[in-house]
Formats: structure tokens, sequence, C-alpha cells
């Protein structure tokens, strides 16, 4: 890898804010265990009543705890941060997240930890790079090949979820869709769906062919919304 930075630099970084942030010493070093004590609601926690603040915040350089342990790779750490409502998609001043910080390092059981949780893969750097064009200039290629996959999934879950959620809208239907037509769609939600729910091997292309097969099915559907409402079916 070039011109990114070196894991030591980041230990320096961090060292003089580890004796003020148990959440940022625990990212550092590891330590799952000591920090999932210190989200415990008990008389002897010294910790409890600030580490909900500590989760999120950032050292000098713009480092947040969740970004030091995808940098370094803490899985178990990580697991433990998005847990407790952590900042997933959190970005520091020049647009990094932790799945960017993730993808650049390579560390493949981070990257996929927070896609899990929720981390949006379309987030951009001040470069415009999302985690993927991180992934792919630093020669990061199982990160690639799992970004791929997971926004090919995400595209087809996106696509049921809009179709299923406008043909039970009244206010986008206003008419133009029979009742044919809604129960195509809805089957074709239910059967996609079930084959997402039925398919945990599924590759990258055959998410892509799955939602080809939606959209092909429902494109009459999408070309009756996008016409003029019929007369007397507008608003009143």
């Amino acid at each position: 890898m070039t011109n990114s930075p070196s894991p030591k630099d980041t230990e320096a970084e961090v060292v003089a804010e580890k004796s003020k942030n148990i959440v940022m010493e625990c990212a550092f070093k590891g330590d799952s265990q000591r920090l999932a004590e210190c989200f415990e609601d008990n008389e002897d926690n010294i910790y409890r009543g600030e580490v909900d603040a500590l989760v999120n915040k950032r050292v000098e350089n713009g480092n947040s705890p969740l970004d030091i342990v995808a940098i370094l790779g803490k899985i178990e750490v990580a697991r433990e941060l998005v847990n407790h409502e952590v900042e997933i998609n959190a970005a520091n001043q020049k647009g990094y997240t932790a799945l960017h910080r993730a993808a650049l390092w390579g560390k493949i059981d981070v990257v996929k930890c927070l896609v899990e949780n929720g981390a949006d893969l379309q987030l951009r750097t001040e470069n415009k790079e999302r985690p993927r064009e991180i992934a792919v200039r630093y020669n990061q290629t199982e990160c690639v090949d799992y970004l791929d996959w997971a926004e090919a999934k995400i595209a087809l879950q996106d696509t049921i979820k809009n179709l299923r959620e406008t043909v039970a809208d009244p206010e986008k239907v206003q008419g133009r869709l029979t009742k044919d037509d809604k129960n195509l769609s809805v089957n074709a939600c239910n059967e996609k769906h079930d084959w997402l729910e039925n398919t945990p091997d599924a590759t990258t292309q055959d998410f892509i062919t799955q939602k080809r097969e939606l959209d092909d099915l429902t494109e009459p559907i999408w070309i009756k919304l996008s016409e003029p409402v019929p007369e007397g079916q507008g608003k009143k």
C-alpha cells in the first residue's frame, strides 16, 4: 500500500488519550471484555456515567474508537461498539468513516461487521471515494469483492422495499394500478424476499440477476405509476 498512515503512527496519536478515554484504550488494546464491563450498570462501575459520551469521542487526528478498531482489525471490540449505538456512519473532516478505514487496511471481518450493522456503502470522502474505491486503490481484493456482494444484495433489498411501499401507498398509486397489478407486484416482492431468505450462499451475480428479473417483471407497473393520475382520482 502507498500513501497510507502507519499503524505505528496511529498508536502514537492515541497513546496520550488512552488514560483519559477508557473506550479508546479498550479499542486500541482490543479489550472487548473490559469495554463490555464499562457498559454494565452496577455500583462499582466508575465509567458507566461517562462511557456513552466517550464512545464517539475523537482524538486530535480525528479518529474515533470505532476508527481505531477498524484500522487495527479488533473485531470483538467492533461488535461491542456497534451493540451500543456507536455512530457507525460518522466521518472525520476528510469524510472517512470506519468502513473506509477498514476497507483501506483490508480488515475484512470488521468490514463485514460494519456493513451488517448498517454502515453506508455510498458515503464518500472529500476525494469522492466510497469504501469500495478505497479498497480498490489499496489492492484490498477481498474487501472489494465483499463490498460488491453487499451492494448487490442491498440493491435487491431496496428494490423490494421500494416497490412494496409504493404499491401499498394510496397517495402514490392514486388509481393508476389495477388489482391484478397490485397482486403481481406483491407476489413478485414476496418471491424475491423468500429467495433472499432461503439462499444464504447467493453470489454477487445471483443478486444482480434476481434484481434484473424483478425490474423486468415490474417495469409495466412503474410505467403506469409514472403516468398522470386518472381524472377524478387525484387529491381532493
